[in-house]
């Protein structure tokens, strides 16, 4: 069933049109014979060729279109091979808003970062979580214990703690859901003293954001001006940054506070829930308003997550 709705989903106008095509002449050459069975398979095809047309032609195009989930990017919203229905008309009325999960064009460098690490391919149709609009200033920090006053960060953590999941929230370390105790911290660490925990975090306009919905808090900071070497895709952010700058399509903020972007008219920061496995703003910049496509509305497969995209 994936399949075939995966399939449907993503057919294209031209194989639509020669499908239409050929159940109409299936309809006019079986309308030239007697026979109920004639009949009835003549409007069968009939019937599926304006079914075809429709949908595809006028539903498809300007109203609601399915997707389907290809990576963990969006983890745990939204899980690969997820089938979804996108709302392309609401956008049409409004801008994203901070909050909603959107489908859009791959912006150009996106698909330039995608062919540089991935070996292109795949979907030129991304799906992220709007984190910040037009006028919004946007920074990250990553994750990071202090035991007796040395500072760990995450990605130095996941060199001590082998995990698919590694979180730290305000009151301790989690390694793939359970909560790690200060002496096996302490242990792992070959340190002593207090510790204490600062999650990583999104911030817009200078306030953190609270956000249920993400798999573990973010293990890198954001805006950078120098590649770190535990991130793969961080010196391609940062040429991105120093490009889109010099073109005027990005304004990079370097005063007492902390280094930030902020969002220029037409503008959207856009990352995945998923923040450590996601290729989005923090890679390729902020996404241009001509390429949303719609907001993702309902899941309908597989059905024991059927529901609303929240």
């Amino acid at each position: 069933m994936s399949s075939i709705t995966e399939t449907l989903a993503n057919l294209s106008w031209q194989a639509v049109l020669v499908i239409v095509v050929v159940l109409v002449a299936i309809r006019l050459v079986l309308a030239r014979l007697e026979g109920r069975w004639a009949a009835s398979v003549g409007e069968i095809a009939e019937s599926l060729a304006i079914a075809m047309g429709l949908v595809f032609f006028v539903v498809r195009p300007f109203f609601v279109q399915a997707f389907f989930i290809p990576s963990p990017s969006m983890v745990p919203t939204l899980l690969i091979h997820d089938h979804l229905l996108v709302n392309k008309t609401v956008y049409r009325l409004r801008d994203p808003r901070p909050g909603d999960v959107v489908v859009f064009k791959a912006p150009e460098w996106a698909l330039e970062l995608r062919s540089t690490y991935e070996n292109g391919g795949g979907q030129t149709d991304y799906i992220k979580r709007c984190i910040g609009a037009p006028g919004d200033e946007i920074y990250v920090r990553g994750g990071y214990i202090v035991v007796g006053g040395e500072i760990f960060t995450k990605p130095q953590l996941r060199y001590y703690y082998d995990a698919s999941q590694l979180k730290i929230e305000p009151d301790g370390l989690y390694i793939d859901g359970e909560r790690v105790s200060e002496t096996d911290i302490a242990q792992k660490l070959g340190r002593s003293g207090r510790i204490t925990y600062h999650p990583g975090r999104v911030f817009r306009n200078g306030k953190p954001l609270n956000e249920p919905y993400i798999y573990e808090d973010p293990d890198y900071n954001y805006p950078v001006l120098q590649p770190d070497p535990q991130d793969r895709g961080s010196a391609f952010s940062v040429m991105n940054l120093e490009r889109s700058e010099k073109a005027g399509k990005l304004k990079i903020i370097k005063d007492n506070g902390p280094l930030r972007i902020k969002l220029m008219p037409g503008q959207f920061f856009m990352m995945g829930d998923n923040r450590n496995q996601s290729s989005d703003s923090r890679y390729w910049g902020p996404l241009d308003r001509r390429n949303v496509v719609g907001r993702a509305l309902i899941m309908f497969w597989p059905l024991n997550r059927l529901g609303l995209v929240r």
